[in-house]
């Protein structure tokens, strides 16, 4: 029953990172490269996106928090909202006119529907993970297991959805990939019972006394510290893809690989899919390190592995190097995977002991979530900078060395810089310095 329980929990991590994934990879190279947005333009409304979510989740955990009903104060918005937050990320994908400033525009307000609707979703869920594991055991089973499923979404995401897009249409994508995301909310919530709300021990903040507390928590600000570096290296290896594939490795049409003749979209999909399928065995890798280092060294050693796979990716010049770099990272994926959910249960809990028994989940996740989604302002502001220096020309299938050196320099030196920082975190992390032995 454990076990069903965790998998059952686990397809709302399914959908998440199919959302997620799905919109970092594909989002703003289908927005700039193929419907002609300007790369400026872009970077901008990214920034403008950015903003809006380090307000959008805290607000969520706050609602969360303070909700009351029968089923709970989490599993409704979870329950409730898959079906809209599917719908919203189908619209994510049918612009109504390629007119420049409607284009922005639209971009704009379907971003604001689609992350209001996935914020307050995934934060519920989130909030839930420490009830769904409340032992250290559990909890690192419990995200492995969400992990495991996550591998399996992933595949999905840089996989399926570029070949369907590339193959049948962006529309087509966006409604087989909304599906999948509702369907995994809903299959989550089966079986999940809230515990009864203690009031004695629940306590309400408005959002900026909430801010001061999470702030206050030492722990908590080196942990966004390394969550958002760890965020970072994602998106950016996400969006930067389908870019790097077309203009530094060269792979625009048919490709011979192996003896096959593969689309440029195809072969996207092997330089990130097949390493995310050995993600699954890194992941199980991993998780003795964790019983046998504690979270904190397991993160700091697992963030070093990401460096010589950057790098490669970096000055990879063919399919064949570009595979290699991408092999590369695996070790660090399986890494930063696993490892941010248990160390945030372990801050709530500590934070916990200290406030008598109050126990602040969305607090806490809800921060986490708005703070570490700064991360897209940050891609915003260096996307737009960048291309703009090094002259990148929207859709233009030539573009000058400068220009792919810029690509080179966002998906593999930024993310290299992000990954000495996760380190540099959990180096002054003060919880998990000693290294208990867990059953």
């Amino acid at each position: 029953m454990r076990i069903l329980k965790f998998i059952s929990y686990s397809f709302g991590n399914f959908a998440n990172t199919i959302a997620y994934q799905v919109f970092g990879n594909r989002i703003n190279f289908y927005y700039v490269d193929v419907l002609g947005l300007n790369a400026s333009v872009a970077g901008i409304l990214w920034s403008i996106y950015g903003l809006w979510n380090a307000i959008n989740d805290p607000l969520m955990g706050q609602v969360s928090d303070r909700t009351r009903s029968k089923f709970g104060r989490r599993v409704p918005y979870v329950a409730f909202g898959a079906i809209p937050l599917g719908l919203s990320f189908f619209f994510l994908w049918t612009p109504p006119s390629q007119s420049p400033w409607l284009l922005a525009a639209y971009f704009l307000m379907i971003l604001f529907i689609f992350d209001t609707l996935y914020s307050l979703t995934i934060i519920a869920y989130n909030s839930l993970f420490p009830e769904v594991a409340p032992t250290a055991r559990d909890r690192i089973d419990l995200s492995a297991t969400r992990e495991i499923l996550a591998t399996v979404a992933l595949l999905a995401s840089f996989i399926l959805a570029p070949i369907i897009a590339e193959e049948v249409g962006y529309f087509t994508m966006g409604a087989i990939m909304g599906t999948l995301i509702a369907a995994g909310y809903l299959i989550a919530m089966i079986g999940v019972r809230e515990k009864p709300i203690d009031e004695t021990k629940e306590q309400s903040f408005g959002l900026g006394h909430s801010l001061k507390i999470v702030l206050a928590n030492r722990a908590f600000r080196w942990f966004l510290g390394a969550n958002i570096s760890k965020e970072y290296i994602w998106l950016l290896l996400a969006a930067m893809l389908p870019f790097w594939r077309k203009y530094a490795l060269g792979i625009q049409g048919e490709v011979t690989v192996f003896g096959m003749s593969l689309s440029g979209g195809d072969a996207e999909a092997i330089l990130l899919g097949v390493p995310i399928l050995l993600t699954i065995p890194f992941v199980l890798i991993w998780r003795p390190f964790v019983s046998r280092w504690g979270y904190r060294k397991t993160w700091m050693i697992g963030t070093l592995t990401f460096i010589p796979g950057l790098l490669a990716i970096t000055f990879a010049r063919d399919f064949y190097t570009g595979l290699l770099g991408t092999m590369l990272v695996i070790p660090g994926l399986a890494n930063s995977m696993i490892m941010p959910f248990p160390i945030i249960s372990e801050i709530i809990d500590e934070d916990a002991k200290l406030e008598h028994g109050f126990r602040r989940e969305g607090l806490f996740f809800g921060m986490n979530g708005g703070i570490v989604k700064l991360a897209f302002s940050a891609q915003g502001i260096l996307f737009a900078i960048v291309t703009a220096l090094t002259g990148f020309s929207e859709g233009n299938p030539v573009q000058t060395e400068t220009a792919i050196w810029g690509i080179r320099f966002l998906i593999g030196v930024t993310p290299a810089i992000a990954a000495l920082l996760v380190w540099f975190c959990m180096w002054k992390y003060p919880l998990g310095r000693e290294i208990h032995h867990r059953a």
